[in-house]
């Protein structure tokens, strides 16, 4: 980032850059949700969701378990 720009946004108050922060993730998230996937995962996808389809009984485990399991921050 460039320097110039950095201290403007150091002239903005702690709530101003918090703010700031929350809209530039906002603006992320937006895009990230908006972006397709690749067809590769869409048919790991749709494989996976067979197989659960098939077996319903089948362990489930929720996504932070699995990140515990993989020491993995969410």
């Amino acid at each position: 980032m460039n320097a110039m720009l950095m201290k403007e946004l150091s002239k903005l108050s702690i709530d101003e850059r918090r703010a700031l922060i929350d809209d530039l993730w906002d603006s992320i998230d937006s895009e990230l949700a908006a972006a397709p996937i690749s067809d590769e995962v869409g048919a790991l996808l749709d494989r996976r969701a067979a197989a659960l389809a098939s077996n319903p009984n089948q362990t489930k485990f929720t996504l932070q378990e699995i990140a515990e399991r993989r020491n993995v921050k969410l």
